[in-house]
């Protein structure tokens, strides 16, 4: 048995992901390559090791809260 949940508001950031991820799919790796894919994969990365790093002070001195990096990460292509 499997169940589908069509409330992606509920699974929150799973939700995003998943929406994300099918969209992601469809149209970057049409358009530019499974490589363009894998290196904008591992800009995201980078800029997500580097923030997490971070102590809470250094991300106030630039303005940015530790629960607002995953939505950084999402703006960043």
């Amino acid at each position: 048995m499997s169940t589908t949940i069509h409330n992606r508001p509920a699974l929150s950031k799973l939700g995003a992901l998943v929406a994300k991820r099918e969209d992601f799919g469809v149209t970057e790796v049409n358009r530019g390559g499974l490589s363009r894919v894998f290196q904008s994969w591992k800009a995201r990365r980078a800029i997500a090791a580097e923030l997490y790093a971070m102590s809470d002070r250094d991300l106030d001195d630039i303005g940015v809260c530790r629960a607002e990096i995953p939505a950084i990460l999402r703006a960043v292509r």
